[in-house]
């Protein structure tokens, strides 16, 4: 039995099936994602060295002949020296004149710099051109320069100037040239941008197709692989709760689910066996009383956990799934504690915990709870089953009958060398009347049905192990709730297990 069991946990938790449906999304389109966002770069990049290399050429189509023509006219016409020509000194028609051999200059290292940015293989090469061609004008304008300071040679220096119009006009076709050709190169990247476009368009159809199979495959095998096996606990708690305790639940499941199956069976297992001891100790009722709360796993509680489970999974809600397959599961694992009588308080509080979790669930509109136990008393044990009797009284007798709901505390402190726990509700309360009888009823003077039940067993356990003058005490006001405290001695009580 306990191979086969160790065989059935082998298999894919329900995390990590969920982590499957996540995954089977999440890679395709953070895939598709990162192709969309280097498409949307390189483009945008593209166009940038396209714009750039443009705007720098374009300063220079117009300013660099208009510049040079005039400084040289000036100079020839006016007969300046060359020399005192400076930019900012001197304008002609609101262009500003330049000392050439320095515009020539700066001009040369900007056919570096439009080599270097150039974006067609062609204009790479367009700037040598443009170079070679300012090399001649600079002799052309160092032939005026020396005519100039030999004084004469006007009509030489006239035909020369028409040498350096010339020169200017081969540079600025040259530059618009290279204008055109980098302006045509935005209809390749637009047309590279339309084919990516088309591309991207057909892949995300594609991932989008594979992503819903994908996610439809997966979905459909883990709501197959929970809703069955919990809809056969339900079938089997049905059974259990008519009193059948032979039955079990065969649950081909590898997962939480099998973990909750194999609990329900020993929990089937263990209520038979006391079910049976009971029946043999029908001649001592106060013993039989004190075993029977052991046993009291209410079959209804169960049924509606489940069923609300199989509501879960039916709705896709997978992590709600395994977070109240976890609860229920702590919840039968305290519950046995392999046929213990006693359990530390820190396996008492995570068992009341596991049933508030669950009946938060149920009751999230009306019920919210805390529990605040001290560290130093957790080592200490108590009988099982000790505070789950208390809170679900306050929950169905005080928090569910108030108007708004309420909120459940439970405490725990140690004081001297006893162990004071309690379970506060600020629900409906009771009156003096009610009070008094709840107290006779825990003390066995008369017959509380199931609720005086559930405290009279906790009370008389704690009797029967601790003596007299430990129990359970009660304290309620109408309408202002009611504090139920357990007084045990601070114990550390060693068995098998």
């Amino acid at each position: 039995m306990e191979e086969e069991k160790k065989k059935r946990k082998k298999g894919l938790s329900l995390r990590s099936r969920i982590f499957m449906i996540v995954l089977s999304c999440f890679i395709p389109l953070t895939a598709l994602i990162g192709y969309l966002l280097y498409t949307q770069y390189t483009t945008v990049q593209a166009f940038d060295r396209v714009a750039n290399s443009v705007n720098y050429a374009s300063k220079y189509v117009k300013e660099f002949k208009e510049r040079m023509d005039y400084s040289m006219y000036y100079a020839t016409v006016w007969d300046k020296p060359v020399s005192e020509l400076r930019e900012g000194i001197y304008s002609v028609g609101g262009v500003e004149l330049v000392y050439p051999y320095d515009y020539i200059e700066e001009m040369r290292a900007a056919c570096t710099e439009m080599s270097d940015i150039a974006t067609v293989n062609s204009n790479r090469y367009l700037p040598d051109r443009i170079v070679n061609t300012l090399n001649s004008l600079e002799k052309i304008i160092e032939e005026i320069e020396e005519n100039m300071d030999e004084g004469g040679h006007y009509d030489e220096n006239e035909e020369l100037l028409e040498d350096v119009r010339s020169l200017t006009d081969l540079v600025q076709e040259n530059i618009q040239n290279y204008i055109n050709d980098e302006n045509a190169s935005f209809t390749a990247i637009k047309e590279a941008m339309m084919e990516n476009t088309r591309k991207t368009l057909q892949s995300s159809i594609l991932i989008v197709c594979v992503v819903g199979i994908l996610t439809t495959i997966i979905s459909n095998f883990t709501q197959r692989s929970v809703v069955q096996p919990v809809r056969k606990l339900c079938e089997a708690s049905k059974l259990v709760a008519k009193g059948d305790f032979t039955v079990r639940s065969d649950v081909e499941s590898k997962d939480e689910i099998a973990v909750l199956a194999d609990n329900f069976n020993d929990m089937t297992v263990e209520i038979g066996r006391l079910v049976e001891r009971i029946k043999e100790e029908q001649a001592n009722i106060r013993n039989m009383e004190s075993k029977l709360l052991q046993a009291q796993i209410n079959p209804h509680f169960l049924y509606n956990t489940l069923d609300t489970i199989v509501w879960l999974a039916e709705s896709g809600r997978d992590e709600e799934v395994v977070k109240m397959t976890s609860y229920l599961s702590e919840f039968f694992r305290t519950t046995l504690s392999k046929g213990k009588d006693y359990i530390t308080l820190e396996e008492e509080k995570r068992h009341v915990e596991s049933y508030l979790q669950i009946q938060q669930f149920r009751y999230q509109d009306i019920m919210d709870y805390r529990i605040e136990m001290d560290e130093e008393i957790m080592d200490y044990t108590v009988p099982k089953l000790t505070l789950q009797p208390l809170v679900e009284n306050a929950l169905y007798h005080g928090i569910k009958k108030k108007r708004g709901g309420g909120t459940i505390l439970i405490e725990g402190k140690l004081e001297g060398n006893k162990i004071l726990l309690k379970v506060i509700d600020n629900g409906k309360g009771m009156t003096e009347q009610e009070l008094a009888r709840l107290r006779r009823y825990i003390a066995g003077c008369e017959d509380g049905g199931k609720q005086g039940f559930g405290l009279g067993n906790v009370n008389q356990r704690i009797h029967r192990y601790y003596g007299e003058e430990y129990g359970i005490f009660f304290e309620s006001e109408e309408n202002r709730g009611t504090e139920a405290v357990i007084i045990i001695p601070a114990k550390i009580i060693e068995q098998k297990s």
